[in-house]
């Protein structure tokens, strides 16, 4: 892990611009960024021919939950496809142990036993509505974030962003790319009704390039809000034996995962093609609030009930047949204890691969004065 990570452009970059002295932030974006590498070694520690498969969230941690006026739900489909279950448990508990508080150990059974019921209750009864975190259940929205317009008029977060790579309106892809998100969403009268009065083309986290378009109104007197989209290039993960994509669009592949795991919390979602590059899209949402503290045992405990009665909803809403739901079901009876060890072993690789990456660079800048 560490290895890759120390020679990763991407991680790099992040690094420098937060800081060697924010250790366990640090952790956890190193955390963030193996997850590719977590997933290819499971097949070493499991007979993953043998696990049932669901179609997964894909990247089940803290940092993509997301609370908005829609709805708080853990969001962030770049990494979604058909698998083997047992990953996104693993990957959730692993992400609870890693924003814990405490900078040893793994978790409390009190925590693991929360998410073994809220995801069996929900795996079982997927009509039932999954919990929402405590922890941001009481947040309140700021001015700026009440609306669209006033989103834009405080030049923060995604508003910022745009202005700081702006493009040109009249730019042909950028209008391509608008035009065939909303072909997607048979939404092309929108623009008989809004103009864009702002773009930009920002990076994001896994190297993908933002298309944020601003749309206000051309009524200068209309009591409409403006509308805020996110186009971002895809992010596809290369198939492999176990985890594959089955959708002609990876775009179509992470609206359906929204769906599943989240239905109604993303508004506007849309795909696009041009020059061959795939797209996905979404109307940024005003209010958005992320989890920003790291956790305490109780925060911990509801944390994993709540997020895995999402996934259990989720991996139960994608299985088709009742032998499917049956086979899930059994696995996770007979093989929960198993997987929890994996867990609790990546978590613990995790912390050493960091500490060991953050040692040799800092012996190779004493080595070079």
């Amino acid at each position: 892990m560490e290895e890759y990570l120390s020679i990763s452009p991407a991680f790099q970059k992040r690094l420098r611009l937060q800081g060697e002295t924010r250790y366990k932030a640090n952790r956890i974006l190193f955390f963030r960024m193996v997850g590719p590498l977590m997933q290819a070694r499971l097949s070493k520690y499991v007979d993953l021919s043998k696990v049932p498969r669901v179609f997964l969230h894909g990247n089940p941690h803290i940092d993509n939950y997301v609370r908005t006026f829609r709805g708080s739900a853990l969001l962030d489909f770049d990494r979604s496809r058909m698998g083997p279950w047992c990953w996104d448990m693993i990957r959730l508990l692993s992400s609870l142990s890693i924003w814990s508080k405490k900078d040893k150990g793994f978790l409390e059974r009190e925590t693991i036993d929360a998410f073994i019921e809220g995801y069996f209750t929900h795996f079982l009864n997927p009509e039932i509505p999954f919990k929402q975190l405590r922890l941001l259940k009481d947040v309140k929205p700021q001015k700026w974030q009440t609306n669209s317009r006033e989103y834009l008029d405080a030049g923060k977060k995604g508003s910022r962003r745009m202005r700081q790579y702006p493009l040109d309106k009249r730019n042909p892809k950028t209008q391509a790319i608008l035009k065939s998100y909303l072909q997607s969403r048979n939404e092309l009268t929108l623009l008989d009704e809004y103009y864009v009065d702002e773009v930009g083309s920002t990076p994001g986290t896994l190297g993908k390039r933002h298309f944020i378009f601003a749309l206000m109104p051309k009524n200068p007197d209309s009591l409409k809000d403006a509308i805020v989209l996110d186009i971002k290039e895809v992010y596809a993960e290369k198939d492999t034996r176990f985890f594959q994509n089955v959708w002609p669009h990876h775009g179509q592949r992470m609206i359906a995962a929204s769906r599943i795991y989240a239905d109604g919390v993303e508004q506007r979602l849309g795909y696009a093609t041009v020059e061959g590059q795939q797209y996905w899209g979404r109307q940024v949402p005003s209010f958005a609030e992320k989890v920003e503290k790291f956790l305490d045992e109780d925060e911990q405990t509801d944390a994993a009930y709540s997020i895995g009665s999402q996934l259990g909803k989720g991996h139960r809403r994608s299985l088709v047949t009742a032998a499917d739901v049956k086979a899930v079901e059994v696995d996770f009876t007979q093989n929960f204890d198993a997987y929890l060890k994996i867990s609790h072993m990546f978590t613990n690789e995790v912390r050493l691969a960091y500490d060991f990456m953050i040692a040799k660079q800092r012996l190779y800048k004493a080595f070079l004065g």
